[in-house]
This record gives C-alpha cells, sequence and structure tokens, in this order.
C-alpha cells in the first residue's frame, strides 16, 4: 500500500465511523457531530502525518488526507440533510 494512502488511513477511518454515528442521530444533532468529527479527523491527520517524521511531501500529504476527510463530511451533510432536514 502506498505510505499517502496508509498514511490516511487513520484520518479516513475517524471521518467515517464519525459521519456514520452522526446520520444515525437524531435531527437536532448530527450537524454537531459531523463538525466534531472533521475537527478530530484534521488532528488525527496532522498527528499521524506529524509522527512520520519526513518531510518530503508533507504538504501533498495533508492537502490528500484533509481532502478526504472533506469529501467524506460532505457526503455525511448531505445524507444526513436529506433525511432529518435542517434539525
Amino acid at each position: 500500500m502506498p505510505r499517502r494512502i496508509a498514511s490516511a488511513l487513520p484520518s479516513w477511518i475517524v471521518a467515517v465511523i464519525g459521519t456514520v454515528y452522526a446520520i444515525t442521530l437524531g435531527s437536532a444533532m448530527w450537524a454537531v457531530v459531523i463538525s466534531a468529527t472533521m475537527g478530530a479527523s484534521l488532528v488525527v491527520s496532522f498527528v499521524v502525518q506529524l509522527s512520520m517524521q519526513r518531510k518530503e511531501g508533507l504538504v501533498n500529504r495533508l492537502a490528500f488526507t484533509t481532502a478526504g476527510s472533506l469529501i467524506i463530511g460532505a457526503t455525511g451533510i448531505a445524507v444526513a440533510w436529506a433525511q432529518h432536514g435542517l434539525g
């Protein structure tokens, strides 16, 4: 598995778990949970990338990881909005 994808997986897993949890919640809390999940996913991506101790490609790896997390979050927002409305 390429290093870029392997370093992005922990952040994406956090994003997927939090987004799925937010979708299953009632209509009042999904926006709060998805927002907190995206924040946690970004923190995880920074921790993972900085723990690799490789300067080369750091910005590209962070951009790749963050873009994937935001796509997961945007998909969760669209699904939750379709199911629950604005709350």
